[in-house]
């Protein structure tokens, strides 16, 4: 009687059973870790771009104008309006102040003229002054200042250039993957003896239009797509904080260029406005 020694039917079925098993392991296991890599690295390529933006964006805040003649002035103010908390495009703020170098506007504008910025998320789909928003992002209008304007043309007056009434202001798109931005202010520095500043110096409005507050604070949103779940994402914020290095002459005037102080008898202007 020979003695064979083999494989049984269901040996056979319960191996070719466990290797499907740990095929599809191996795949699903390979599918993730590459889809994972993937969106990784579209966050990544979409993080340095919105970094070298609001890089740009932060250096165009460090620029901020106001004349050194110690009088306040509107025309040169900043202006916050509060939109929301800005987790979305239709909850996001609105900024507005006057600038000169290239930042934002590009090496080709006059770098000593002052330009007016206006700073805002504007949502695909919507009409902008007769333009149709391709892509949700944060975008710029920039305007030169009036008095440059009228030089050019001496029939325009200066109740023409305001954003809100002039069609000629486009929008221009300062980074694309952004779609929600919050700004609050720090209107005037801390006491000397907050070693610690509370929230509550930071304010979600600066309305008036004839100073610069003392600190600004960014936050700007983008999503994050969770690997597992496509359909899911997360907000990713993203914080700059920036000390406007005028704001002490747009409060009173205090200090001239170089350090040099002003006149003991000039005259304290506008701190009432505040």
């Amino acid at each position: 009687m020979n003695n064979r020694r083999g494989f049984t039917m269901l040996e056979l079925i319960l191996a070719v059973v466990l290797l499907g098993i740990m095929t599809t392991l191996s795949i699903m296991t390979f599918r993730a870790v590459t889809n994972g890599w993937r969106v990784s690295r579209e966050y990544m390529d979409r993080l340095e771009r919105t970094d070298y933006s609001l890089d740009q964006l932060v250096s165009a805040l460090k620029c901020a104008y106001y004349p050194h003649s110690g009088e306040q002035s509107g025309e040169y103010g900043f202006m916050l309006t509060d939109g929301g908390d800005g987790d979305s495009p239709r909850s996001s703020d609105t900024i507005e102040w006057s600038k000169r170098g290239t930042a934002l506007i590009g090496a080709d504008s006059s770098g000593d003229a002052v330009h007016r910025i206006q700073l805002m998320i504007l949502e695909e789909g919507n009409d902008d002054w007769g333009i149709k928003i391709e892509r949700t992002g944060l975008y710029a209008r920039v305007k030169p200042h009036a008095k440059v304007l009228i030089e050019d043309d001496s029939t325009k007056e200066e109740e023409d250039f305001g954003f809100e009434s002039d069609e000629y202001y486009r929008p221009i798109l300062v980074a694309r993957d952004v779609d929600g931005f919050d700004c609050r202010v720090m209107k005037e520095p801390p006491s000397d003896d907050d070693f610690k500043v509370d929230k509550t110096a930071w304010e979600d409005e600066f309305t008036q239009s004839n100073a610069v507050p003392y600190k600004v604070q960014l936050t700007f949103y983008i999503d994050k797509e969770d690997p597992e779940y496509r359909s899911r994402k997360t907000r990713i914020p993203i914080l700059r904080t920036i000390k406007m290095p005028v704001y002490e002459q747009s409060t009173d005037g205090a200090k001239l260029p170089g350090g040099t102080e002003k006149d003991s008898t000039t005259k304290k202007a506008g701190r009432g406005a505040r």
